[in-house]
């Protein structure tokens, strides 16, 4: 098999940016974008009416962006009082703004529009999901189309390449989601056997007259692959540049009449009449200038070149060239009666006859209304080509002949079906598609003819393109790889290579050839590349395609597409093999969306996912959400949007905790000084993971009943993190925004005692989480004495030099507050809680806890004894010694923890300097002191 792609024709491309690890907003907004194209092809004056049978038209690319939604509140959920759809969906364009492109508008707009029709697959009037489908890819194309024309609208005369570059992307992705959505309703109806027309009339294959249009029109109804084939070939000529831009009216030679060579025939007949031979000479010598480069022709008749074997002057070439170039453009946009309509005008009219033998012939008597031509049904006139076939091999003739202009045979190529004459002149992805889809589309055709004897045998003693041999593995059209390679074959050919890795170009191909799974694969390799490697670089990936996964453009429009199949039930359903990889691709947008600060949108996105899924995505990225209005929001359009909310709640929680785990490993402390409260206390600044933890169990408070036995049991886990670290205004923290009366919420429970407070026991029936909840009010007493002694601290800084009854009268009310606070606390902290913990608990961090803070507070509080001694009152020194006694008694625990962080040395040496106090103390007051200490 000849290879599909043949030219050698020079092609630039576009240079590819490798985007950041993270969204490269920048770069994919398409600055890059078509690099080798000079200007924007625009959208076309002149298209071709091709009206499909399902929900779109092929023809008409002119959209108002409106549709009649139902009224689910659903829609436009996260959008603010603003009942236009289109003005939500489009942004405001300034266009005294040099860069007046909203590069996240488009998330938005997209949005709005997967919301609507999110909301009519769940009417509750039972609207099929598959209607949802159609809607989003009608609707899809509209915000493409708005974008288009809002573009233009505002267009700058000197617009720079970056405006350019918009331009033109939107009219790429409008074209890419207009062939995507055809192609799927085609397919899918010839899935469904729902345009399957296979019995052809007895009379149209008897009757010899009959229009061979006639038997086109058959083949479209049925069979699929024609029908397919012809939708894409439509679609490339709709889109194809106006040929009319390209115009040059200053262009040598339009409808000359080969003026230059007729000029130079002239004279050299009226100077070879002369017999002077002055005369002689000078007429010798111009024209061997002309002579030695080319034999002129002799005769002026349009077949002269060719047939003499000669040539024309070398500025009539030039015009030919030019005029053949402008032609291509006609034809190349399947214009053949303007390109005639060209030849007329400029006096070729033997060219535009040439041209119109591309008409089928048709008889109004025989065969009705026009086919051709609906415009002209109503003429009676017999018009076209009762010969096409023969005239095809005449236009591959002229197509294969030795030398001639390039241009010349890329029109006589097309008309013929021709792939390597007309790819000659190919410049651009599109152009060699076209130059494939056309010969295919030919040869189907006409095999399709041959069956049914209507090609006479005179046509077939002459050569025509091969196209099945050319595109074919086994021999005949009907080979489902043939899209495939040629997709293949483009994106392979060094001169198309830039172009074809235009992420829109990647993923048209893939539409065609029906292999959008393989983008979503490929996208979900580099992801777990990425997860691997954060500096991996997909530009440096020998599988690069022209995908590039941290583009959100390239991810928003791969995801929309995943919804469409799958609400049309075609891929991507939950028992494909690609589904979990899509539902990797839809995280990764939804991850974009959470970068750019579009969390109203998340829910949307997320809703689409199976719910394990949805909870894993949505639970890591609620971990970055801080205002509170936002997570009210959020959990209502989770809510909305049939999102777990408790799963999520507690993922949240688990992520935050798996992120900040070794972090607080590392910073795990065998001793922790409470002389740090004299300083920046538990007022200091939180860290990154300590405000991540404290927000995972805001995230479970919003959770209400069903989650509060979860909210006590990572409580204890934060609050176990936070104190083995020293953290203690983090954990200080905790309390204020987090504690068991607010989890509780009665006014059964005062927050001390648990056992005679019913809701405590209602809320946590299970003996673990009753057992956690004790945990946690044990650790919420040891933060009151801790606040209690940071409350005492402060009063001490705000001593004045002479002491006041004000100020002594604050300072008792501190001293009786951390007193009792820490006298209770060191007496027996967690000593109940211990004893009552459930068989198979992890009780060896409340021990590390007791050996950590016990021997600490007690030397606080022997402290505030000695501080009130001295400032208040000097009886308070004899407390010391009261402490002392609770340390000693052997039937508490205060002493193991002393034994063993070693540390009864150091409290010996405290309680000896304070007993020296408290003795000096009582010989000043007549023997009070530690003579009456019991």
């Amino acid at each position: 098999m000849a290879p599909m792609f043949t030219s050698d024709s020079p092609n630039s491309g576009a240079t590819s940016q490798k985007s950041a690890f993270s969204f490269n907003v920048q770069n994919s907004r398409g600055n890059n974008f078509f690099a080798a194209r000079s200007a924007a092809s625009g959208m076309q004056t002149q298209q071709q009416e091709q009206q499909m049978d399902g929900s779109w038209d092929m023809g008409d690319d002119v959209s108002d962006g409106t549709h009649n939604d139902n009224d689910d509140s659903r829609a436009l959920a996260f959008h603010n009082g603003d009942d236009d759809e289109q003005e939500d969906t489009m942004q405001t364009v300034d266009s005294n703004h040099p860069n007046y492109f909203d590069t996240y508008a488009e998330a938005d707009a997209f949005a709005v529009h997967l919301d609507a029709s999110t909301a009519q697959s769940d009417d509750p009037e039972g609207a099929p999901t598959i209607l949802s489908g159609y809607d989003l890819a009608d609707r899809l194309q509209d915000v493409a189309t708005s974008r288009v024309e809002a573009i233009k609208e505002h267009f700058p005369e000197d617009a720079t390449d970056d405006e350019q570059a918009e331009l033109e992307y939107w009219q790429l992705e409008h074209q890419t989601w207009e062939i995507f959505a055809g192609l799927t309703s085609h397919r899918l109806k010839s899935t469904n056997g729902m345009e399957i027309e296979n019995d052809i009339s007895l009379e149209l294959v008897q009757n010899k007259y009959t229009s061979n249009a006639r038997f086109r029109q058959f083949l479209m109804q049925s069979d699929p692959r024609f029908k397919e084939w012809t939708l894409i070939l439509n679609w490339l000529l709709q889109y194809a540049p106006d040929p009319m831009e390209s115009f040059d009216e200053g262009a040598p030679g339009y409808g000359s009449g080969w003026m230059y060579t007729k000029e130079s025939l002239k004279s050299k007949k009226r100077l070879a009449g002369k017999k002077l031979l002055s005369l002689q000479a000078n007429s010798n010598m111009f024209f061997a200038k002309k002579a030695d480069r080319k034999t002129l022709i002799t005769e002026l008749d349009p077949d002269a070149p060719s047939r003499q074997h000669r040539q024309l002057e070398e500025e009539d070439e030039e015009a030919e060239r030019n005029f053949m170039k402008f032609l291509w453009g006609f034809v190349r946009k399947g214009d053949i009666s303007g390109a005639r309509r060209v030849c007329d005008e400029s006096g070729e009219w033997w060219r535009g006859a040439s041209l119109s033998g591309n008409d089928e012939a048709h008889d109004y008597n025989i065969d009705g209304h026009n086919l051709v031509d609906e415009a002209a049904g109503s003429s009676q006139a017999v018009v076209g080509n009762r010969r096409r076939e023969l005239w095809r091999r005449m236009c591959f003739a002229i197509a294969r002949k030795q030398g001639g202009d390039e241009w010349e045979k890329a029109v006589y190529g097309v008309l013929c079906g021709d792939v390597e004459s007309v790819q000659l002149v190919c410049n651009s992805w599109e152009d060699h598609l076209f130059a494939h889809m056309n010969s295919l589309v030919e040869e189907y055709y006409t095999d399709f003819l041959t069956n049914y004897a209507r090609i006479p045998s005179s046509a077939t003693k002459f050569p025509i393109f091969n196209s099945t041999a050319f595109h074919s593995k086994n021999g005949t059209l009907n080979d489902d790889s043939i899209l495939t390679r040629i997709i293949d074959s483009l994106a392979a050919a060094p001169v198309l290579r830039a172009e074809s890795r235009i992420p829109l170009r990647v993923i048209q191909g893939a539409i065609l050839s029906s292999r959008v799974h393989a983008l979503v694969v490929d996208l979900d390799r580099q992801l777990e590349n990425l997860k691997v490697d954060p500096d991996y670089n997909v530009l440096n990936d020998d599988d690069f395609i022209g995908l590039d996964v941290t583009d959100h453009r390239t991810l928003r429009v791969i995801v929309h597409l995943v919804f469409i199949l799958q609400s049309l039930g075609v891929e991507f359903t939950q028992h494909s093999p690609y589904y979990a990889a899509a539902e990797n691709i839809i995280a990764a947008y939804i991850g974009f969306l959470s970068l750019c600060g579009k969390n109203e949108l998340i829910p949307l996105y997320a809703g689409r996912l199976s719910p394990a899924k949805a909870v894993d995505v949505v639970g890591g990225i609620l971990v970055s959400v801080k205002d509170d209005g936002q997570r009210f929001e959020l959990l209502r359009l989770m809510r909305m949007h049939f999102i777990d909310v408790e799963g999520c709640l507690v993922k949240t929680m688990e992520v935050c905790l798996e992120l900040t785990q070794g972090v607080y490993e590392r910073e795990r402390k065998g001793v922790v000084r409470l002389a740090t409260l004299k300083g920046e206390g538990l007022k200091g600044e939180l860290s990154h993971e300590d405000d991540m933890l404290v927000r995972g169990l805001e995230w479970l408070v919003l959770g209400g009943d069903g989650l509060k036995s979860e909210v006590i049991k990572k409580g204890v886990v934060v609050y176990k993190r936070f104190l083995l670290a020293g953290r203690l205004s983090a954990a200080k923290d905790v309390y204020d925004r987090i504690n068991s009366t607010t989890i509780i919420s009665s006014p059964e429970y005062s927050g001390h005692d648990l056992n005679l407070s019913a809701s405590v026991h209602r809320h946590f029936t299970d003996e673990e989480s009753f057992w956690s909840f004790s945990v946690f009010v044990d650790i919420e007493i040891l933060i009151r004495a801790l606040m209690a002694l940071e409350d005492w601290n402060e009063t001490l800084k705000r001593r004045p030099e002479r002491s006041d009854r004000i100020w002594k009268s604050s300072s008792l009310i501190a001293y009786e507050k951390v007193h009792s606070n820490l006298a209770d606390t060191i007496k027996d902290w967690l000593d109940e809680t211990l004893a009552d913990a459930p068989p198979n608990c992890d009780t060896s961090f409340l021990r590390d806890l007791r050996n950590i803070y016990i021997p600490e507070l007690t030397f606080a509080l022997h402290d505030v004894y000695i501080d009130a001694g001295k400032w208040l009152n000097k009886t308070m020194l004899s407390n010391c010694l009261e402490l002392a006694t609770v340390v000693a008694d052997p039937g508490r625990s205060v002493l193991d923890t002393f034994v063993q962080t070693g540390r009864i040395e150091e409290y010996v040496c405290a309680v000896a300097g304070a007993s020296r106090s408290v003795l000096g103390a009582g010989m000043e007051k007549d023997g009070l002191g530690i003579w009456n200490v019991r």
